[in-house]
């Protein structure tokens, strides 16, 4: 699914811009900075795939029950274009004006 492929990127800048934040305050060394922003960029990138894996998981399945509830209707239920009451045309009938030329 396309829903969902942006996760892993947003995940890991909003934990690279908190990161940031939080040792900009701290006032860290800036090669301190550097490498612990890229380990927490990588490990957050990971943790984004895993969350968009079960997103795309967890939609599939809702996806798929509810493709298999609209090719099978249940017998108690009524055609959606049928529920004022008024009865099917066979469609062998045709109007007047059908094949008049």
């Amino acid at each position: 699914m396309k829903k969902f492929r942006n996760v892993p990127a947003l995940i890991t800048l909003l934990a690279g811009f908190v990161t940031s934040v939080l040792m900009i305050i701290n006032r860290i060394p800036i090669v301190t900075f550097l490498w612990t922003l890229a380990l927490v960029m990588v490990g957050f990138f990971f943790v984004g795939l895993l969350v968009r894996f079960i997103l795309n998981k967890f939609f599939q399945e809702k996806d798929d029950e509810n493709k298999y509830n609209n090719d099978n209707p249940e017998e108690g239920e009524e055609n959606a274009d049928n529920m004022d009451g008024a009865e099917e045309t066979s469609g062998e009938e045709t109007s007047d004006s059908e094949g008049v030329q």
